[in-house]
């Protein structure tokens, strides 16, 4: 059951210190995971969390072009960002995938570092609370065109590589307005994509993506978790979106695994 917001009073530090379970009580994760969209699952219990079967509970797992699950860790000669120790910005997942629509993401720590590698986890709810009205109004009426640049990680979409989505949208299940975004990082050589907001200029879509990226940074809306190895996050890819920040130098594996 999805509960109504209070939009004046969403803060995503606060959503964060709720959507926790500790060892031994993870029978309610479905009920905070619907309500803060993101439940974080802590080791040490009798109900230790599996991801295969959390995942389970949710959904049939989504095939990739890898197949359906994938460790995430640093990959020697790999040009693929998912495999370095870069950041990666904040994105809905599914923007390239062929198939269906990409509901839940499970990620389960093996290996985490001493610094850096925080998994980046912003409310799309807590965007909308935050954002200037005039950005939510220009969002709303424009079209952003991806590009992918890692041929073979995605199933092809039958509309190609360069898909056109619309930034915001209503979703039909939680009833709710979700924030549909692949942010990049152009200077970075291993981005995974090129974005670009369709009619409009390379300058005029660098200062709009600019504009989304600063409202989801700031700490109302964004939570950046430490891992700790053998915790499991579950996010809702309709009610957040997420990244990674950089961690140089140091060894990350998480295992990802996400449903439709």
């Amino acid at each position: 059951m999805i509960k109504s917001l209070d939009l004046k009073n969403l803060d995503m530090q606060d959503i964060a210190r709720r959507a926790v379970c500790p060892a031994g009580q993870h029978h309610g994760f479905r009920e905070k995971l619907d309500e803060h969209g993101f439940v974080v699952l802590e080791p040490g219990g009798p109900d230790d969390p599996d991801l295969d079967g959390i995942m389970s509970e949710l959904g049939e797992p989504v095939e990739y072009g890898f197949g359906t699950k994938l460790a995430l860790q640093p990959q020697e000669g790999s040009d693929n960002l998912q495999f370095s120790t870069h950041g990666m910005p904040l994105h809905t997942d599914g923007l390239f995938n062929a198939g269906p629509a990409v509901r839940y993401i499970g990620m389960r720590c093996v290996a985490a570092p001493r610094a850096g590698g925080e998994t980046l986890i912003a409310s799309n709810a807590a965007f909308f609370a935050h954002a200037p009205a005039d950005l939510i109004e220009v969002l709303r009426g424009i079209t952003i065109e991806y590009r992918n640049r890692i041929p073979g990680y995605y199933r092809n979409r039958p509309d190609g590589e360069h898909p056109r989505v619309a930034p915001v949208q209503d979703d039909p299940v939680t009833g709710r307005t979700r924030l549909v975004i692949g942010l990049t990082d152009p200077d970075d050589p291993m981005r995974t994509h090129d974005t670009t907001v369709v009619d409009r200029t390379a300058e005029e879509s660098t200062e709009l993506f600019d504009r989304i990226k600063a409202v989801l940074h700031r700490p109302s809306v964004l939570y950046a978790h430490t891992w700790q190895p053998g915790q499991v996050i579950v996010q809702d890819n309709r009610q957040v979106v997420h990244g990674r920040a950089a961690f140089p130098g140091q060894p990350r594996k998480l295992v990802r695994l996400s449903v439709a």
